[in-house]
């Protein structure tokens, strides 16, 4: 918990900036809020509200303790919010008169919350007024095969511990997130397992909240954040697909690189997250039976995007060996009209041992040729592309 200071601005984290006179709601909101690594809470007495914005000291979100009401009588107040221009402005107070809450209707506050503060209460107003008001949009990048069994998941898996590689800072800012709700890949895969219920919060949607992310969350040793469920049931109960896009929406929110691993299965959110990812990745084997379904799915996604998306196509499980591949790389051009086509070498006994050690494939051997094409195709596509 830091005093308000405009020329220290996190680089990581946003920024609250917290107006009380009250020491036990200053500690306890700044602990809650800067617990979920999102928040850099900083704190000053409501006097220097009135004082307006510095250059370079605007927060993303304010929060105004009114006490009893004292501050909203003040001469120069309404000047003061204007000062501080769109920021969401969250209030908290007891009881106020009618004169009073006249004065904070125009005060132009986002949102009000009643003493005693509830902690729940205070975030969910803050993850609501802020999801509206983010410096840099999330970096949706999305895994999806062709078919059964192509490598999208082990693909997804390098590309998000790829992006967490770079930096504790970054390992905080990523996630993965398995949509296949069948067979749960992603944590299966890493021997990882949830043994949250999710039937409650299936149920009851609105129950998702940044604070619960956190305790149904998987996580690997360096910081990777995974959210994996099995839970075949979930694409066709009633609320299943609201889960789903509140999931996305809360980690869109939270997370500033997302990786999915999206299933080649319809449901209700297949369209919207291949519409809304900004790098698609379509992963397909070297037979004819998955190149149609490659090239179906191609087609599908430039229909919903336009020939401006960010789609590359990876011919995965690739023979390095004379006469060993039926395709020529001339072949999947004529195929699929396109040059950008990457391909990955096939080491099933490296594949295997990873699967079998509930590793990565770079545990196993970082050196390995299928680690080096991996590497090469998202330093390509995922570093020339970061925001």
């Amino acid at each position: 918990m830091n005093a308000i200071d405009p020329a220290v601005l996190p680089t990581r984290r946003k920024q609250i900036a917290l107006y009380s006179s009250d020491p036990n709601l200053r500690h306890e909101t700044a602990a809650r809020l800067e617990a979920l690594a999102i928040y850099d809470v900083q704190v000053a007495e409501p006097d220097a509200f009135l004082k307006g914005a510095t250059a370079g000291g605007r927060p993303n979100i304010i929060i105004l303790d009114l006490a009893q009401g004292e501050i909203l009588e003040s001469p120069g107040l309404m000047e003061a919010r204007a000062a501080w221009s769109q920021v969401p402005l969250i209030a908290i107070s007891g009881e106020l008169r009618p004169d009073q809450m006249r004065n904070l209707v125009r005060l132009n506050a986002s949102d009000w919350l009643h003493r005693p503060l509830d902690s729940k209460e205070l975030l969910n107003a803050v993850t609501f007024h802020d999801s509206g008001n983010q410096a840099n949009k999330s970096r949706i990048i999305t895994f999806i095969g062709a078919s059964g069994g192509t490598g999208a998941t082990t693909l997804a898996l390098a590309a998000a511990e790829y992006l967490a590689a770079k930096s504790p800072d970054r390992a905080a800012s990523t996630c993965l997130i398995d949509l296949d709700y069948q067979n749960a890949n992603c944590g299966a895969y890493l021997n990882l397992f949830n043994q949250f219920d999710l039937g409650g919060i299936v149920a009851q949607p609105d129950r998702l909240d940044v604070e619960l992310m956190d305790v149904i969350k998987l996580s690997r040793p360096h910081g990777l954040t995974i959210y994996s469920f099995e839970r075949p049931q979930l694409p066709f109960e009633p609320r299943g697909s609201e889960f789903v896009f509140k999931l996305l929406d809360l980690a869109a929110y939270r997370f500033s690189d997302i990786v999915i691993d999206l299933p080649n299965i319809e449901t209700v959110w297949q369209s919207p997250v291949l519409s809304t990812s900004d790098e698609v990745f379509i992963v397909f084997e070297l037979n004819l039976a998955a190149m149609r379904q490659a090239k179906r799915l191609y087609g599908r996604i430039r229909e919903l995007r336009g020939n401006a998306a960010s789609i590359t196509l990876v011919a995965n499980k690739q023979k390095r060996k004379w006469f060993g591949n039926h395709f020529s790389r001339k072949d999947l051009e004529k195929v699929f009209k396109t040059s950008d086509i990457r391909s990955i070498s096939f080491d099933q006994e490296l594949l295997t041992e990873s699967l079998n050690r509930a590793i990565l494939p770079t545990e196993v051997d970082a050196r390995a040729r299928f680690n080096k094409d991996v590497k090469a195709i998202l330093r390509d596509r995922l570093d020339g592309n970061a925001r």
